[in-house]
């Protein structure tokens, strides 16, 4: 919401207020981490991209210092075109410095590799240049787009580096055909992996595609080929696209590692709640607050889904989002009817620390529990800089406004940062009000969904995460759709005088009483 973070409020906007300075100067160095580049790191960037690749493709080649400008020209035109269609098409891909870096770091091995295999096998053997692993490992970082889009340039790329160092032999190009094909195949098919064992049938699809465009190369030569050599190259093929599958699946955690990111596999083995620990220890220890995570999953998968978000990684973050009620359970309403009368024997501000404490509890359960960041920051930012408002007004009452901080009682924060957390935050206190509310009906739903997202919205919790106006019209739509279709009520016999005795909604007594009078009224006919 860019006219939010413009200052349309006024005032400061820093996330870093009321925290700690270690976590302070940790948020700072995140910031610096995934700021949009600015004009000049971008121009050092592509300067930089541009002279590596260069030497990269050029190296070997005994070009003449007019052959070397032109091949610099060459590769800057292309990066150029590259960076401009990024920026009307995948602008995410450019909206950090570290993202941007990611990118430039995958084209220069993928040249690395070509040139390495070039150097010690040989480029008549070019069927078998990993290509495809790069390009799984892409799709699983990023997504299948941007990956079929990247191996796609990268392609160009590797027709300048064989026109450069090629000998004319038409295998070369078969070679670079054939990897390249298998490496479009490998992006697309690894766009949506769910389970580990989808990596392999990858692998198989990959090497089946090798196998076939080779097949069509050979048919298509002039000359009559050796069927045994050729039959045995097929079947090294096919080989190959399955190591790449299988490398990859094994890899995974070191891939999730080294780039930062949790794909859809570890995601969905973290939202196993009969395997996960400390989803199981949720369950047993805080089953209020299990059951109010679970629905919560369910209202922001729906939202997700609606605005073009992580649908997986908003469910399983918000299965997670309120682990930190473990240290105090009993402290929290949908945990223990006593909770209330707990905290009435508490000072409005020693409540405040048990109920914000929570957040921060989750954060260092996570960590104990090995959680990446990506579940972890929705510990934090589901509350964001937000009032505890029943607190603060007790507090109010007690001593009187003008002797009350509005901001002591706020959350720690920082607000969200992705727009996956700042659905949960909106879906929390929706399922916790509409399991409060009598008659839960679609009216009445909608004007809470809409009053608390507006409340957030005004409280400028939104305004450091990609939320439009639009976005939020939609994720209301969608929590009123699952809150009405969970907490709507179903009258199954008519209400209004005697109770029925097969209603087991009724009280028991009442329908013990319906039917002994049944059975005098049938014994007194008889007599």
């Amino acid at each position: 919401m860019s006219w939010i973070r413009s200052g349309f409020f006024g005032g400061n906007t820093s996330p870093l207020r009321r925290v700690s300075p270690e976590k302070a100067k940790a948020i700072e160095s995140k910031a610096r981490s995934n700021r949009l580049p600015q004009t000049g790191e971008k121009v050092a960037l592509a300067v930089a991209s541009v002279i590596l690749a260069s030497l990269l493709l050029g190296a070997g080649a005994d070009l003449s210092a007019r052959g070397w400008l032109g091949l610099t020209v060459i590769t800057g035109v292309a990066m150029g075109l590259f960076l401009r269609f990024l920026l009307e098409f995948r602008r995410e891909v450019l909206l950090s410095l570290s993202r941007t870096v990611t990118l430039a770091a995958f084209m220069l091995v993928s040249l690395s590799i070509l040139r390495s295999f070039d150097s010690f096998v040989g480029l008549e053997h070019t069927d078998f240049l990993p290509l495809s692993l790069v390009a799984m490992v892409m799709a699983l970082v990023w997504n299948r787009s941007i990956a079929l889009e990247t191996m796609a340039f990268a392609g160009g790329l590797f027709g300048m580096f064989l026109f450069l160092h090629g000998n004319g032999d038409s295998r070369e190009t078969e070679g670079l055909v054939v990897s390249i094909g298998g490496a479009l195949v490998a992006a697309m098919a690894a766009g949506y992996i769910r389970r580990r064992s989808a990596l392999v049938r990858v692998g198989m699809v990959i090497g089946v595609t090798q196998v076939l465009i080779k097949s069509a190369l050979l048919l298509m030569r002039p000359e009559i080929v050796d069927g045994g050599e050729e039959l045995w190259l097929l079947f090294l093929l096919g080989v190959h696209g399955l190591v790449m599958g299988l490398l990859v699946s094994g890899l995974l955690p070191t891939i999730e590692a080294a780039f930062s990111v949790t794909t859809d596999i570890s995601l969905l083995e973290l939202g196993n709640t009969h395997e996960q620990p400390l989803l199981r220890k949720l369950l047993l220890e805080a089953p209020g607050t299990f059951h109010h995570s679970y629905i919560v999953g369910l209202l922001s998968e729906a939202a997700a889904e609606a605005v073009g978000a992580n649908a997986l990684l908003a469910r399983v973050g918000a299965l997670y989002h309120d682990v930190g009620k473990l240290n105090k359970p009993g402290y929290f309403a949908e945990n223990s009817p006593e909770a209330r009368g707990r905290h009435r024997e508490l000072t409005p501000e020693m409540s405040l620390l048990i109920i914000a404490a929570h957040t921060r509890d989750g954060v260092e359960l996570g960590r104990y529990y090995n959680l990446p960041e990506a579940i972890l920051s929705f510990m934090p930012e589901h509350h964001g800089t937000s009032l505890i408002e029943y607190f603060y007004h007790a507090a109010q009452q007690l001593r009187g406004e003008e002797h009350v901080n509005e901001e002591a009682f706020r959350y720690p924060g920082p607000k969200p940062q992705r727009i996956e957390t700042a659905i949960v935050m909106i879906a929390d206190a929706c399922e916790a009000i509409a399991r409060q509310m009598p008659d839960p009906n679609l009216s009445r739903l909608g004007e809470m969904v809409h009053e608390v997202a507006f409340k957030r919205l005004m409280d400028r919790q939104f305004e450091e995460c990609a939320m439009t106006l639009q976005d939020l019209a939609r994720i209301e739509a969608a929590f009123v759709r699952v809150l009405q279709a969970i907490y709507h009520t179903r009258p199954t016999y008519p209400k209004g005088g005697k109770p029925n005795p097969a209603d087991l909604s009724q009280p028991a007594e009442e329908r013990r009483a319906v039917v002994e009078a049944a059975q005098r009224a049938a014994a007194g006919s008889k007599s």
